[in-house]
């Protein structure tokens, strides 16, 4: 059936209202399957900070005898170890830290010992005891000087760091190149206030998944749409350029040519609201952890048509002319609020002739 509503001669507009259901207790996670790095700490003399966190992101405990941490100082390949002990909780973190760290570190250190007393250009290695590395920060054989690892301020020297909600696995291989900002975000060298708890994407309360229902909630005049709900189906949060199905045909039912303009909406639950971006950005770079994007895209169209809060041009449309167009999202990158609930937004369409 066609949905055809008149309004004035020279004016055409239309409505595309959007539900976001994110996560949720029925939404099942991927869970991690192997204890990995979850924050390093680095300090300056002034704030003096020795200290690594281990996050266990199975469902079982674990038992840390059968791990060791190891430290390479300036590009050995000798490494001086750090025997664990105890049983690390599903969903829990074991903290090592130097003796004479600042007492936010430890507060919160499961184990204190002057065997980690590493600067920012000393691979930290965590691995099993009977032989498999399970992750590493640095990398082996290397001196990468003062400075360490990375471009500052995310870099290993008089850093902190803490491991991207969206990771859920270490990195097993040290021989290979080792840049942080690959996997890794920067805190000043004096917040301490990650040590102790951490969690993923794949589980958790700072992840989630992503579905979305696109219902048509008014139509314009001599404006037919060949659909009156779309899906986005489930994603993770930091998805790109995900797209919806079906596809919709705008019909231009007037006998003269018509201008197509789009704009959208932030989308806002009952306690968590995501803020609507018109940015290439993407969670790389400067794209905020609670703003999302949309965009259109067609054969019709010279490229994607980013959607922001005013309505900007998307085409022409000649009289009793159509074309489909392909909604696309950008979801909130990892960490973003709206775990559980239902946002909602909405797709403008507005048409003058």
């Amino acid at each position: 059936m066609r949905h055809i509503q008149r309004v004035a001669p020279t004016f055409l507009a239309g409505l595309l209202a959007v539900s976001v259901l994110v996560g949720g207790p029925n939404v099942a996670r991927a869970a991690g399957t192997e204890l990995f790095f979850s924050e390093y700490a680095e300090g300056p003399t002034a704030t003096f900070a020795k200290a690594v966190e281990i996050y266990n992101p199975t469902g079982l405990p674990i038992n840390l005898a059968d791990y060791v941490v190891e430290v390479y100082v300036n590009g050995s390949t000798t490494p001086t170890p750090i025997a664990l002990s105890g049983t690390i909780a599903a969903g829990d973190v074991f903290v090592v830290a130097h003796p004479s760290s600042v007492a936010g570190v430890l507060a919160v250190a499961d184990l204190q010992t002057a065997t980690l007393n590493h600067n920012g250009n000393d691979m930290i290695v965590l691995r099993r005891t009977a032989g498999a590395i399970v992750d590493a920060i640095g990398q082996s054989a290397v001196d990468p000087g003062i400075t360490g690892w990375g471009t500052p301020p995310l870099n290993t020297t008089d850093s902190v760091l803490r491991r991207m909600p969206s990771i859920t696995a270490g990195d097993s291989d040290p021989s290979n190149a080792f840049d942080p900002a690959a996997e890794w975000d920067p805190f000043s060298n004096t917040d301490f206030s990650g040590l102790g708890s951490h969690a993923i994407d794949g589980g958790g309360s700072s992840g989630g998944t992503v579905s979305a229902d696109v219902t048509l909630a008014a139509a314009a005049a001599c404006l037919e749409l060949s659909a009156t709900s779309i899906s986005f189906g489930t994603l993770g949060f930091g998805a790109e350029d995900q797209p919806a199905t079906p596809d919709v045909t705008l019909t231009n039912c007037a006998t003269t040519t018509s201008t197509l303009l789009a704009s959208a909406t932030d989308a806002v639950g009952p306690t968590a609201s995501w803020t609507l971006v018109d940015s290439p950005a993407t969670c790389a770079d400067t794209l905020g952890i609670d703003n999302y994007r949309l965009n259109l895209q067609s054969a019709d169209l010279t490229g994607p048509v980013s959607l922001g809060s005013t309505s900007k041009t998307v085409q022409s449309l000649a009289g009793g002319a159509a074309t489909t167009h392909t909604a696309h999202i950008y979801t909130p990158c990892p960490g973003s609020s709206g775990d559980g609930e239902i946002l909602t937004f909405q797709i403008n369409y507005l048409a003058t002739e």
